[in-house]
Formats: structure tokens, sequence, C-alpha cells
């Protein structure tokens, strides 16, 4: 779990800037990458697996983790601003 969010938020991250994107559309990216759907994963447990419990605890998990590690990425971009300087793209 941790090392898929890890990678995710590092691959969005990346792959936004790749494409040469602003550095506020770049963090959003990356955040929305980063962070999975919990909900969405314990409705598909309860309904197609029966809602199995070591697979419910890891969606749950899984929720917990989504809520601590987008509070610290935002929390540590909170501190790095944002150059608002108008780029002017072509």
């Amino acid at each position: 779990v941790l090392l898929h969010n890890g990678l995710a938020y590092v691959l969005g991250y990346y792959f936004a800037r790749i494409n040469r994107l602003p550095e506020k559309d770049v963090r959003a990216i990356s955040m929305e990458t980063g962070i999975q759907n919990s909900g969405l994963g314990l409705i598909l447990i309860f309904n197609y697996f029966y809602g199995l419990g070591g697979m419910a605890v890891l969606a749950a998990w899984w929720g917990v983790w989504d809520i601590i590690s987008g509070f610290l990425l935002s929390s540590y971009w909170s501190y790095r601003k944002v150059d608002e300087t108008l780029e002017i793209q072509g």
C-alpha cells in the first residue's frame, strides 16, 4: 500500500512535469494520481467478494493511509510556494 501510493504520487508528478504543465497543475495531478478511491474498493469487496474480512481491512487501511499521505504531501507543498508569475506558453 505504501509503495503503491508513493509511486503513484511520484509518477503523477513527473508525468505532468514532462508535459510542461504549470506547477499548480503538476501538484494537482500528482495528488489526484496518488489518492485512490477506497469507498469504491469497499463496495466492490462487499458486492463481489462477499465482504471478506482481510480484503475489507486492506481497503480500510488504504483509505486511512490516503488521508495521512495526502495531508503530509499538502503540508510539505504549503511550505514550498508556487511562483505566481505569468507563464506564456507557445
